[in-house]
């Protein structure tokens, strides 16, 4: 009887991860599924997916299209994850991923958010080490020529788009390794599109190299995480080295990504960067500044 029991309690379980599954794979679905189409992705048998479904179909999780037989998520668990995210607020949803980056790689991780054309850094973490770091900019908006989040941005748009912008917004320089060449950068942008991810070495803060990975929505890039340390401690190869594990962070941050976000969400007021912002800092070296920008994102996330 017991063993019965532990069988049976097995299968529950293994239910109820095969309907989490279904659920990925219908979500990834915008035109819906099919029974057969489904069991085949997830390797499961025809009839045991069948019942899960109905069970799924019943409670108003999924529906299905009489016309075409394909399963849709319903609009009463789109619901239940929107209001989830509002409830909590976009900063409790991101906070776990960027500390976990943070903590892997001992560095400063930012997260931005892409509003007209401005990179808006809205958010921080810090690696538990006790070392100097550089300066966390949460509260700045920095020019998109020079941060390793405008160039992912400048390198989603079609380069004519890109090379508009450019001309339109100026390629000021802040530091003596700013990238000034329009074609300069749009040669490097053709880079980044193909491994995708940036990289900047010290050419928004002398001292300073970071690199980010993109956040996008249908093919738009929408916001960036990077991380960032002085160049004592990141050679460019150690940088580099980062690169998956930083695209996983963006990939995980898309997969919670509300559809609407702005800075605004975060409880900031953003202001734009200055040129002359210091490279680093110690652990517990904050200016003025610095703690007013993290007295602005401690707010956003309550």
């Amino acid at each position: 009887m017991a063993r019965r029991a532990l069988e049976s309690g097995n299968h529950r379980v293994a239910s109820v991860l095969r309907a989490l599954q279904a659920i990925e794979v219908v979500a990834r679905r915008p035109h819906g599924i099919g029974l057969t189409d489904l069991a085949a992705q997830l390797g499961c048998g025809l009839a045991s997916l069948s019942k899960i479904l109905s069970t799924m179909e019943r409670a108003g999780f999924v529906t299905r299209n009489p016309g075409t037989d394909r399963f849709h998520l319903s609009w009463r668990l789109l619901a239940l994850a929107f209001g989830h995210a509002h409830d909590v607020g976009i900063w409790t949803l991101c906070a776990p991923i960027l500390q976990a980056l943070a903590d892997e790689t001992d560095e400063l991780v930012h997260l931005v958010v892409v509003e007209s054309g401005e990179m808006r850094i809205v958010a921080k973490a810090e690696g538990p080490g006790p070392h100097i770091r550089m300066f966390p900019l949460v509260g700045a908006a920095v020019p998109a020529h020079a941060s390793v989040s405008g160039k992912l941005w400048l390198a989603s748009l079609p380069e004519d788009e890109a090379a508009s912008f450019l001309t339109r917004s100026g390629m000021p320089r802040l530091t003596p390794r700013t990238i000034v060449s329009p074609r300069r950068l749009l040669a490097e942008l053709r880079t980044v599109r193909t491994r995708g991810y940036s990289t900047s070495d010290q050419e928004l803060v002398e001292g300073g190299r970071a690199l980010a990975a993109p956040i996008t929505r249908n093919g738009r890039v929408i916001g960036a995480v990077a991380v960032s340390g002085p160049t004592f401690r990141m050679p460019m190869s150690k940088l580099r080295a980062m690169a998956p594990r930083v695209k996983r962070a963006a990939a995980e941050l898309e997969a919670i990504w509300p559809p609407h976000v702005t800075s605004a969400d975060f409880g900031l007021v953003v202001s734009r960067v200055i040129a002359a912002a210091p490279a680093a800092r110690g652990r517990g070296g904050r200016s003025k500044a610095g703690r007013r920008a993290g007295a602005r994102r401690d707010r956003g996330g309550r």
